[in-house]
């Protein structure tokens, strides 16, 4: 017999009890999994910025504290993703 995982996302618990026939399957176990944050240092780490500019560009998604600065990964992936790094003074003309 094989095993199949199915995911659900949703703002509250889905209505479905162990041992409830589902999809041509019976339903053998339910588990909750909360997503796992990322710290600026595996921020920095991966795309190579500084902790400073991805606390300013991840702000708005930030799930800590002032102190703690938290990231939901695909969130921040999404931000940094296309993020440029200029290098050197600007430019005069």
């Amino acid at each position: 017999m094989a095993e199949f995982i199915v995911t659900i996302e949703a703002d509250s618990a889905p209505q479905i009890v162990l041992g409830q026939q589902v999809f041509g399957g019976t339903v053998t176990a339910l588990r909750l999994e909360s997503r796992k944050l990322v710290t600026v240092a595996d921020l920095v780490k991966k795309y190579g910025l500084s902790d400073e500019t991805i606390r300013t560009k991840c702000i708005s998604i930030n799930q800590g504290s002032n102190g703690k600065h938290l990231y939901d990964p695909e969130a921040a992936d999404a931000l940094l993703r296309n993020a440029k790094v200029r290098r050197g003074p600007k430019r005069k003309n």
